[in-house]
C-alpha cells in the first residue's frame, strides 16, 4: 500500500536559493516597521480608557447633583438625610443583589444612637461597605442596580498589588476614588444628573479617535496600589 504524501508544496531550486520565503516574511516585517505603532511603553506611558470603560468602582458622595428621586429612596430605606459630601449610598443592597458574585460586597447599616425626640430617631446610617475586587468580574451590573447612581466604574485599571488585602476597599477609599475620577472626568461622562450623557458614544468612532486619543495624568497614573491613597493626601 502506498503512502500519499500531503501539505506543504515542496520549494523549488529558485525559492531555496534567493530564500524566497524567507523574503515574503521578510517584507512584511519592514512592512509593519514604518507604520505608526499602537502600543505604549506602559507603564510610563497609559492611554485615556473610553468614558464608559469599567475599571475600579467608587462610591459618588452628595454634590448637589442628585436624581429628583434621590431623597424620595433615602426616605424609603429610612437613611438619615445625607449632608454634602457624605456618601449616596443607602444600603439598599440592591448591588450585591445584582452581582453574580454577592459575596465580593460586604454592606451593613446602623441605627443611630440618637434620644426619641431627635429628629433622626430610628434612622440608619451606612456603616460598612466593603468591596473585594479579586472576586470581581467588573460586569458594571451593580452600577446600573444602584438607584441612586453612587456606584460607578472609574478609569483606574491597574490593579497591582503585594498582597490581597490591598483589592479589599472600604467606603472611604471608594468614596475618595470616586471624586478624583468625577474631578477629572465628570463633564465628559455625566449630565447634571448623574446620568450618562445622552451624546456619550459607547465606543470611539473610528480608528482616528483611538490613535489621537490624548496621553493623561504627565505620569501621575491613577495607579490603584499601596501608596495610592497616601499620595492623595500629600
Amino acid at each position: 500500500m502506498s503512502v500519499k504524501k500531503v501539505g506543504v508544496k515542496p520549494q523549488t531550486l529558485i525559492e531555496k536559493i534567493f530564500f524566497l520565503d524567507f523574503m515574503k516574511g521578510l517584507s512584511t516585517t519592514i512592512k509593519h516597521l514604518f507604520k505608526r505603532t499602537i502600543t505604549v511603553t506602559f507603564p510610563y506611558e497609559v492611554l485615556q480608557p473610553t468614558i464608559r470603560f469599567r475599571g475600579v468602582h467608587g462610591l459618588r458622595n452628595v454634590d448637589g447633583t442628585e436624581s429628583d428621586d434621590f431623597m424620595s429612596w433615602v426616605k424609603k430605606l429610612k437613611i438619615k438625610p445625607p449632608e454634602m459630601g457624605e456618601t449616596r449610598c443607602i444600603a439598599c443592597k440592591f448591588c450585591q443583589a445584582a452581582c453574580p458574585v454577592p459575596e465580593l460586597f460586604t454592606i451593613k447599616a446602623e441605627k443611630l444612637n440618637v434620644p426619641e425626640d431627635h429628629p433622626h430617631h430610628g434612622l440608619k446610617v451606612l456603616a460598612v461597605f466593603d468591596m473585594d475586587l479579586s472576586k470581581c468580574m467588573f460586569c458594571g451590573l451593580c452600577t446600573q442596580a444602584c438607584p441612586t447612581d453612587c456606584i460607578i466604574h472609574t478609569d483606574i485599571y491597574d490593579l497591582s498589588a503585594y498582597t490581597r488585602r490591598n483589592w479589599v476597599l472600604n467606603k472611604e477609599m471608594l468614596s475618595q476614588i470616586a471624586d478624583d475620577f468625577v474631578s477629572r472626568r465628570r463633564d465628559e461622562k455625566f449630565d447634571e444628573k448623574s446620568k450618562w450623557r445622552e451624546d456619550q458614544p459607547l465606543w470611539p468612532q473610528d480608528e482616528e479617535d483611538l490613535r489621537v486619543r490624548a496621553k493623561l495624568w504627565d505620569g501621575n497614573i491613577p495607579k490603584l496600589g499601596p501608596n495610592y491613597f497616601d499620595q492623595q493626601e500629600k
